[in-house]
């Protein structure tokens, strides 16, 4: 009976809820701009240290709502990224975090939560990857072109 009482609740005209697939663990560093294990992922602050990138994997900049002005570093299997077209993306997601160094997230809303990326719909979730990251000629990653999410 709980239950059904809450969905009542949560009509369409209620502002929408935050998707979070869970709190982060006790002890977890929760700061916008940081994993939970408290690294720093923004451009401006990592863009010229050195980032271990696995084969078949890119840097991409995830736009956080919360921190409008800077770009998260993720690091993204390309397979998963769609072409310069918006196609051939395959579904699901492979990521790892450039901080800390955690490999192996198979679902975006795990990264997301690892990543401290604030989600407010759960729908097309990925798009807030928004740009391809390259180095500059002095070696600086900087952000590079834009992610084509078709659909």
């Amino acid at each position: 009976e709980e239950e059904e009482e809450e969905e009542e609740g949560s009509e369409s005209s209620s502002p929408p809820v935050s998707y979070q697939m869970k709190p982060p663990p006790e002890g977890c560093c929760t700061t916008d701009g940081f994993c939970q294990a408290g690294k720093d992922l923004r451009l401006v602050s990592i863009s010229n240290e050195h980032i271990e990138v696995p084969s078949g994997f890119l840097l991409v900049g995830a736009k956080s709502p919360n921190l409008p002005d800077h770009l998260l570093v993720c690091a993204v299997d390309k397979r998963f990224l769609p072409d310069d077209n918006g196609h051939n993306a395959l579904l699901g997601f492979s990521g790892n975090c450039v901080g800390c160094g955690k490999k192996g997230f198979c679902y975006f809303t795990e990264f997301s939560n690892h990543i401290n990326l604030k989600l407010t719909t759960q729908p097309k979730k990925q798009k807030h990857l928004k740009y391809y990251l390259v180095r500059n000629a002095q070696g600086a990653l900087t952000k590079g072109s834009v992610i084509c999410w078709k659909g």
